[in-house]
């Protein structure tokens, strides 16, 4: 038979209740740690991180707890959170008292003033700030709990007390808000479509640009003669800005600084278009469907403020305003549709700024060409003049001085070669000159002793041209005389 089962060992003891902490001596005092607890129905009979873990935690040092964060003695006791604390969140607390510094108004002012629909002395920027700070529903339902008196509450919390017990609150505060951003944000958008609307008319009377189109197309089509983009009867506008990809032969010259070339050979009042088309730059940086996302929202705004009744006066006149703004987009819309059509574009939502952009940069890019030209016409002159210059300077030393008339002319030294093409010129006799001494002992070179002959005097040099043959053999005879290799006597 087997043998019984033992057993199960007996369930261990459950770990020894930790001792109650020591009592602090009379006058001690802990810090306080400044939390916001959560509510009991939280935890209690559901699974979360704050149910009672399985394995019990080891006991804190509480002496040494107590040492870390005892007050000293004399000091003045931190001030606890006061209860009404919890009504609002603390991040939400704090931004909330410093704004209402900010106003420097005091808290029942302010809440008088949301509820009679005065905003002016606020501005919409800090209106708008205080509806980013308007408590959540949580806290909506905390404010309306407490029962208390509002004076004995912090000022953020005694303002949101105040503010919630008025009827609407969110709505009047947000009709404030629409009262002071409405108008400016409604003449900014007009303003932006009185520019595109100006805009499509600068590019639709603007007879330069339209010629210069046509040059660049005739260009265009010469260089593409032949192949699959020749003889094309326009283009498409963004293709204007390839033309700085158009290399030319010479350095830092490309197809673009020819057209600006040409447009200055041909009218240099070609080259002055972009000083009529003032409001296309502007026009460029304009976000065309953003401007009519925004008059949608304002009148989206407007609906939703036609509930309180005192929001009927302004409600009249921002609609008045709101119909004559959509006109204008309307037939700003028109004129740009048939703006893009006379250019041969897609009409599309948002064309037109796009096409003021590309038009823009050409105009910029076309006036930097004719700068470079100018600058390399002037490089070219200034190279040429120092050439021209140069040539002068050699030409200037290597031509004789003119003697001018009367002046004896002076005879080279040297025998010249004759001219090629001219016939020698006769050779003259040789004027008489000293007779040679034989050498004495026989000696070459020797001279004779005794004394020296007297010597001949020697024929003027002539004057004459042909003279110069002659003359150099006297000088060289006189040279080889008497005195040569020998003192004179």
């Amino acid at each position: 038979m087997d043998s019984p089962v033992p057993p199960p060992p007996p369930p261990p003891m459950p770990p020894p209740v930790p001792p109650p902490p020591p009592a602090l001596s009379p006058g001690a005092r802990l810090r306080a740690l400044h939390w916001e607890p959560v509510p009991a129905w939280r935890v209690r009979g559901r699974r979360s991180v704050w149910a009672p873990p399985p394995a019990p935690l080891p006991p804190l040092d509480l002496p040494r707890l107590r040492a870390l964060f005892r007050e000293p003695r004399g000091a003045v006791p931190a001030q606890r959170p006061a209860p009404a604390a919890a009504l609002l969140e603390h991040k939400r607390s704090l931004a909330l008292g410093v704004f209402l510094k900010q106003l420097k108004r005091p808290i029942e002012q302010i809440v008088r003033d949301i509820e009679e629909g005065v905003g002016a002395p606020y501005g919409a920027e800090k209106l708008l700030e205080l509806s980013r700070l308007l408590p959540s529903a949580a806290e909506v339902a905390r404010l309306g709990a407490h029962t208390g008196s509002p004076q004995q509450l912090p000022e953020p919390e005694r303002f949101m007390v105040l503010l919630t017990r008025v009827p609407s609150y969110a709505q009047r505060l947000e009709l404030l808000v629409l009262q002071e951003e409405f108008s400016p944000r409604l003449r900014a958008l007009r303003g932006s479509i009185q520019t595109l609307a100006a805009a499509g008319a600068e590019l639709m009377e603007c007879e330069e640009l339209h010629r210069i189109l046509h040059l660049i197309l005739t260009a265009g089509n010469h260089l593409n003669a032949g192949g699959y983009a020749g003889s094309a009867a326009g283009f498409r506008l963004a293709s204007l800005l390839k033309l700085p990809d158009t290399k030319a032969n010479e350095p830092g010259m490309d197809l673009l600084h020819f057209v600006a070339m040409e447009a200055a050979r041909m009218d240099e009042a070609l080259l002055e278009f972009p000083d009529k088309l003032r409001h296309v730059g502007l026009a460029s940086r304009i976000d065309a469907v953003e401007v009519e996302r925004e008059l949608r929202r304002l009148a989206g705004r407007l609906a939703g403020a036609r509930g309180l009744s005192a929001a009927a006066p302004f409600l009249r006149a921002a609609e008045e305003e709101l119909r004559a703004a959509w006109r204008a987009l309307e037939q700003q819309q028109r004129a740009a549709a048939a703006t893009l059509d006379f250019f041969c574009e897609e009409a599309a939502a948002g064309a037109l700024p796009e096409l003021c952009a590309v038009l823009h940069r050409f105009a910029l890019g076309l006036r930097a060409a004719a700068g470079d030209n100018g600058r390399r016409e002037q490089a070219q002159r200034r190279r040429l003049q120092l050439e021209r210059g140069k040539r002068h300077s050699i030409a200037s030393c290597s031509a004789p001085p003119d003697p001018g008339p009367g002046a004896r002319r002076r005879v080279p030294l040297t025998p010249q070669p004759p001219r090629r093409g001219s016939e020698p010129a006769p050779r003259q006799q040789d004027p008489p000159g000293p007779a040679p001494l034989p050498p004495a002992g026989g000696g070459v070179g020797a001279l004779p002793l005794g004394p020296s002959p007297e010597p001949r005097p020697s024929a003027p040099v002539p004057a004459a041209p042909r003279q110069g043959w002659a003359l150099l053999r006297l000088l060289r005879r006189l040279a080889a005389g008497p005195g040569r290799g020998t003192p004179p006597s």
